[in-house]
C-alpha cells in the first residue's frame, strides 16, 4: 500500500533515523524529537515551540528545513545534514540585493 500511512512511516522513520545518526545540532535535534517521537503522536507546533522557547514559527521553520536535508541526504548517501549557513555554503541573493519595484 502506497497511501499517506506508509509514506508518514517512511518520513517517521528517515527523521528517526536521523536522530540516531547523532549529527545534528542541539536545536535541530530537539524540534524533531518533539515533532517525530519514537512512539506515539508527535507535539504540534504549538506543544514544540512552547516546550523549546520559540515560536511555532520557528520550528516549523527548522523542521522543513531539517527534513529538506534528510530528503537529500536519502537522494545523496553520506551527505551531512546542515541547517544554518556555515563554511562551504554558497550564500544566495538577500532581498536587498535584488533592487526595488
Amino acid at each position: 500500500m502506497n497511501g499517506a500511512d506508509h509514506q508518514g512511516a517512511g518520513l517517521r522513520a528517515a527523521v528517526r533515523a536521523a536522530i540516531a545518526a547523532d549529527d545534528l545540532e542541539d536545536t535541530v535535534r530537539a524540534v524533531l524529537e518533539r515533532r517525530f517521537p519514537a512512539e506515539g503522536a508527535g507535539a504540534s507546533l504549538d506543544e514544540a515551540g512552547a516546550d523549546l522557547g520559540m515560536s511555532p514559527a520557528m520550528v516549523a521553520h527548522i523542521e522543513f528545513a531539517a527534513l529538506c536535508a534528510i530528503a537529500a541526504r536519502r537522494s545523496q548517501p553520506g551527505a551531512a545534514i546542515q541547517t544554518t549557513s556555515g563554511p562551504g555554503t554558497a550564500p544566495g541573493r538577500s532581498h536587498a540585493g535584488r533592487g526595488g519595484a
